[in-house]
C-alpha cells in the first residue's frame, strides 16, 4: 500500500480534465521533465461504437503547467481541424 501512495505522489505524468472540441475529446497529459512541462496528450472519439485514441507530443515545453495545458489544447484543435478522423489511421504520422 505504501508503494502505491509513493507512486501516486512521485508521478511525473499529470493528466488533467478533458475538454471537448467538435466530436472529439482532448485529454492533456503534460509531464514534468527537467523543470519544464511537456506538450503531449491524447485525442479520443467514438466511431461506430468503438472508442478510438491518438497520442501526440510536440517539442514545446513550459515552466507553468497551465501554459502547457493551454498549448496542448490549442495544438489538439489544430490537429483535429487539419486531419479529422485520419488521426486514428495507423499511418497518420
Amino acid at each position: 500500500m505504501f508503494s502505491k501512495l509513493k507512486n501516486l505522489f512521485n508521478s511525473n505524468s499529470s493528466a488533467v480534465g478533458a475538454s471537448h472540441y467538435k466530436d472529439f475529446q482532448i485529454v492533456p497529459t503534460p509531464k514534468k521533465n527537467s523543470g519544464a512541462y511537456t506538450t503531449e496528450g491524447k485525442i479520443f472519439k467514438e466511431i461506430g461504437g468503438v472508442k478510438m485514441s491518438a497520442y501526440f507530443i510536440r517539442t514545446d515545453t513550459f515552466s507553468k503547467k497551465d501554459d502547457a495545458i493551454e498549448c496542448i489544447e490549442r495544438k489538439a484543435r489544430i490537429i483535429i481541424d487539419e486531419n479529422g478522423e485520419k488521426i486514428f489511421d495507423k499511418d497518420w504520422l
